[in-house]
C-alpha cells in the first residue's frame, strides 16, 4: 500500500495532447500540486503534456514506475494492464468506467483484469474512481482538473466508493477549514477495498481521523477488526440503505434484524461513527478535530440570554451536565463586567462584557477548573465593530482547547461579508447551530467513553465442539429444541405425535394443561396459520384441536408458567456474519421493534449488555411491584447461541419466539423456536 501513496514514479495510460482529453488532465494535476517523482504519459498521436513526453507503450517508459493510472476504454484495458505487467508494475489505479457498474460484459472484464493482476502480482484499485490524492506529496490522480489553492492540507482521510463524494468531502473539509490529507476513490473495488485502506491510515502519521462513504461493505467482520484496533476515530456515512427482501421477512429476527439495522448495530458495536449526511459527518470532523472530551461536565458561555438558554437546553438533550463553577472562576469574570447585570451561574451570560478581548481568558480561567471537561461558547459579533477581536478569540479558543487538552466548542455565525475569512484568518472552524455542535460533541463523549470502557476487546469466534454439518431446510421444533437444549438453551418439554392416540399418550404424560402445536417445519408464524392451541385441559379438548389442526406431524407441549415474553433470535448477513437479536417477544415483536442486536461471537458480559440496550430494559430490573428477572440465565442463553454460531456456520435463521422469561435466579425457557439452515 506504501507505494500507492507514494510512489517514485507515475506512468498515465490514456493521455493525448487533445485539450479534451482526461487523462492530460491527471497529468497536469500532479504537476500542479507539486509531485517530485517521475511522471510519464502513454498514448497515441504524440506530442507532450506540460512538458512530459507521450510515449506509444508503456514499454518505451524508462525504468519501472512504482503505480499506473489507467483512463483508457474498458475494453482495452485488459491488454494494457498485461503490457504492465510484464513491464514489471505491480500497482495499478484504474479510473476507467464500463464495468460491473453498467452491463453483465463489464463484469467478465473485471475477472479477466483481476486474473491477470493476479497472474502478476499487482494490487489493482478501482476500476470506476477518480483514484487517488495525496496532499502530503502532491499525488493528486483525479482525471478532473483541481487547483491547489482551493484545497487545505489537513488531518482528515477520507475513503469513499464514490468519486463525486470524495471531491464534494475535500471541497467541505477546505470551506470548513479543516483540511484533508488523503482522499481515496475505490470504484467498484475488485481487489483493494475499505478494509485494505482502512489498514494503511491507522499507521500513517498524517491522518488523525478517517471518514468513509460506503455503498456496501467488502467484509463486515474484518471492519470491525479495524475499527477496534484503534483510537482514531472512524466516522462511516453508509448509504444504499435498502430494505431486506420479502424472503427474509418469513422471520421474526430477519424482518426486526434488517440489513441497516445491522449496519448500525455494528458499527456502534465497534465503536465506528455512523452518520447519516455530509453535513453531519463535517460536524464529526470538526469534534475530533479537538482533544476528546473525557467527561460530561461542561462550562456554557455566551453573549445572551437566548444564547445561553438553547445551549443549556442542549447541553441535556445530548447526556451532558453544567460544571459547578469555582468563586475563583466568577471573581475573573466580576474583573470584566461593565453595568454589574450579569448573573453568576452557569451557563454564563456575558452579554454586560464588551471587551471582546477578555473573552479568551474566561474561556481559559475556565479550561483550568478541575470539574470542567470542556466550553462551549456561543458568540455574537457586530459586523463593523467587532470582526477582528471575534476573530482573535476564535483563534485563541483552538490553542487553549489544545493546550489544556479539552475541547472548546466555538458556535458563532459570522456576518455574509465575513463568512469565510473568520475561519480563514483564525486558523480554525466554528459551528452555526448550537444543537448540532452539541449532538457532535455527545459523539465525542461517547468516543472515550466507548475505549475507556474497554469496548473495543471483542471475544473471538471458535469452535467449541467438532460437529458434522447439519441438514440443508428448516428443522422441525423437536430437532431445533434439541439442538438449542445442548447448547444451555431449556424448553418447554414436549413430544412430538403423528396420531391423536399419540397426542394423547403424550399429554397424559406430560400432564395437562398442554399446548398443541403443528410440527411441519414449513409453517413459520404458527399463530397466523391456526397451528398453535393453547391451555388445553382434557382429551377430549386435545383430540377435537387435534383434528381441527390438520396436521400430519403435531408437538405436544407442557404449558410453560406465566412469565415475561423475549424474542431471542440470529440470522446471517452478508456483510458482517451472524448477528444475533433480543427484545420484548411474543406476537407483537414486530410491531413493539424494541430490539438490540449485537455481531457474534458474544460472551454472556456482552449479551447482559446488549440486553440492556432495548428502551424497556427497565422492565428487567422490576417494575410496579414486579420483581428482577433473570437476566444472567437470559445472557448465559444468549451466549450458548453465540457458541451454537460457531459451531455450526451453516445456520442462516434462529428465531426463539416467544423465550419466556422468569424472576431473578428461576431461569428462562424457550416454548418455540425456528432453525433455518442454509
Amino acid at each position: 500500500m506504501e507505494k500507492i501513496f507514494y510512489p517514485a514514479s507515475v506512468v498515465v495510460l490514456g493521455v493525448s495532447a487533445a485539450p479534451t482529453n482526461l487523462g492530460r488532465n491527471i497529468v497536469l494535476n500532479l504537476q500542479r500540486f507539486g509531485f517530485k517523482g517521475e511522471i510519464h504519459a502513454v498514448g497515441k498521436g504524440g506530442g507532450d503534456v506540460g512538458g512530459v513526453p507521450i510515449r506509444p507503450a508503456v514499454e518505451e517508459v524508462p525504468g519501472v514506475p512504482d503505480l499506473a493510472v489507467f483512463l483508457l476504454p474498458a475494453r482495452h484495458v485488459p491488454e494494457a494492464l498485461e503490457a504492465c505487467g510484464r513491464k514489471g508494475v505491480r500497482r495499478a489505479v484504474i479510473e476507467s468506467g464500463g464495468f460491473s457498474e453498467f452491463a453483465d460484459r463489464g463484469r467478465d472484464l473485471e475477472r479477466e483484469v483481476l486474473d491477470i493482476a493476479r497472474r502478476w502480482g499487482m494490487r489493482v484499485v478501482g476500476p470506476n474512481c477518480i483514484s487517488i490524492v495525496n496532499l502530503e506529496n502532491g499525488l493528486v490522480l483525479p482525471f478532473v482538473p483541481l487547483e491547489d489553492r482551493e484545497v487545505k492540507k489537513g488531518n482528515i482521510s477520507i475513503v469513499a466508493q464514490s468519486g463525486g463524494i470524495a471531491l464534494d468531502c475535500m471541497r467541505l473539509l477546505s470551506y470548513e477549514n479543516l483540511g484533508a490529507s488523503k482522499l481515496i476513490s475505490m470504484g467498484n473495488k475488485i481487489d483493494v477495498n475499505e478494509n485494505d485502506f482502512l489498514g494503511f491510515l491507522l499507521t500513517d502519521p498524517d491522518t488523525r481521523v478517517v471518514g468513509f462513504y460506503l455503498e456496501n461493505v467488502a467484509d463486515g467482520g474484518r471492519l470491525m477488526q479495524l475499527a477496534r484496533s484503534t483510537e482514531k476515530p472512524l466516522v462511516v456515512l453508509k448509504a444504499n440503505t435498502n430494505p431486506v427482501s420479502h424472503h427474509a421477512a418469513r422471520f421474526h429476527t430477519a424482518a426486526l434484524a434488517g440489513d441497516d439495522e445491522v449496519v448500525t448495530a455494528a458499527f456502534r458495536q465497534a465503536g465506528i461513527h455512523r452518520v447519516q449526511n455530509l453535513s453531519e459527518m463535517m460536524a464529526c470532523f470538526k469534534v475530533f478535530s479537538l482533544p476528546v472530551i473525557r467527561g460530561p461536565r461542561l462550562a456554557v458561555l455566551g453573549r445572551s440570554g437566548g444564547q445561553a438558554v438553547l445551549l443549556a437546553d442542549a447541553v441535556h438533550r445530548y447526556g451532558f451536565e453544567l460544571a459547578a463553577l469555582s468563586d475563583d472562576f466568577y471573581s475573573h469574570v466580576r474583573q470584566h463586567i461593565r453595568a454589574g447585570v450579569i448573573r453568576m451561574s452557569n451557563p454564563l451570560d456575558m452579554g454586560d462584557i464588551f471587551n471582546i478581548d477578555a473573552y479568551a481568558g474566561i474561556v481559559e480561567k475556565a479550561l483550568a477548573e478541575d470539574g470542567v471537561d470542556g466550553v462551549v461558547f456561543s458568540h455574537a459579533y457586530v459586523a463593523s465593530l467587532e470582526v477582528a477581536p471575534s476573530k482573535r478569540l476564535l483563534e485563541a479558543s483552538l490553542s487553549l482547547s489544545h493546550r489544556y487538552g479539552k475541547p472548546v466548542i466555538p458556535c458563532i455565525i459570522p456576518d455574509k461579508h465575513t463568512w469565510f475569512s473568520v475561519r480563514e484568518e483564525a486558523g480554525a472552524f466554528l459551528f452555526e447551530d448550537v444543537d448540532t455542535a452539541m449532538k457532535a460533541l455527545s459523539r465525542s463523549l461517547w468516543h472515550h467513553r466507548f475505549h475507556a470502557a474497554g469496548k473495543a476487546q471483542a471475544p473471538t469466534a471458535r469452535r467449541t465442539r467438532r460437529k458434522t454439518a447439519l441438514a440443508k431446510g428448516f428443522m422441525g421444533p423437536d430437532e431445533a429444541f434439541s439442538l438449542l437444549e445442548s447448547y444451555g438453551v431449556a424448553h418447554a418439554e414436549a413430544a412430538v405425535a403423528l396420531t391423536a392416540d399419540e397426542a394423547a399418550g403424550a399429554a397424559r404424560r406430560l400432564r395437562y394443561p398442554v399446548a398443541l402445536k403443528t410440527a411441519d417445519p414449513g409453517v413459520l408464524h404458527k399463530t397466523e396459520k391456526g397451528g398453535v392451541v393453547l391451555g388445553i385441559r382434557s382429551e377430549a379438548e386435545l383430540r377435537k384441536a387435534f383434528k381441527a389442526m390438520k396436521a400430519g406431524r403435531c408437538l405436544v407441549q407442557k404449558m410453560a408458567p406465566e412469565g415475561t415474553e423475549v424474542i431471542v433470535g440470529a440470522r446471517r448477513d452478508s456483510e458482517f456474519g451472524h448477528v444475533i437479536l433480543f427484545g420484548l417477544g411474543g406476537i407483537f415483536v414486530e410491531l413493539l421493534k424494541d430490539t438490540a442486536m449485537r455481531v457474534a461471537p458474544l460472551t454472556a458480559r456482552d449479551a447482559e449488555s446488549m440486553v440492556r440496550d432495548i428502551r424497556a430494559a427497565g422492565l428487567l430490573n422490576g417494575f410496579r411491584g414486579r420483581g428482577p428477572l433473570d437476566v444472567k440465565a437470559l445472557s448465559r442463553c444468549i451466549a450458548g447461541i453465540s457458541r451454537l454460531l460457531a459451531d455450526h456456520p451453516e445456520i442462516g435463521n434462529i428465531d426463539i419466539n416467544p423465550l419466556i422469561l422468569y424472576g431473578k435466579g428461576q431461569g428462562c425457557i424457550a416454548v418455540d423456536a425456528k432453525i433455518e439452515v442454509s
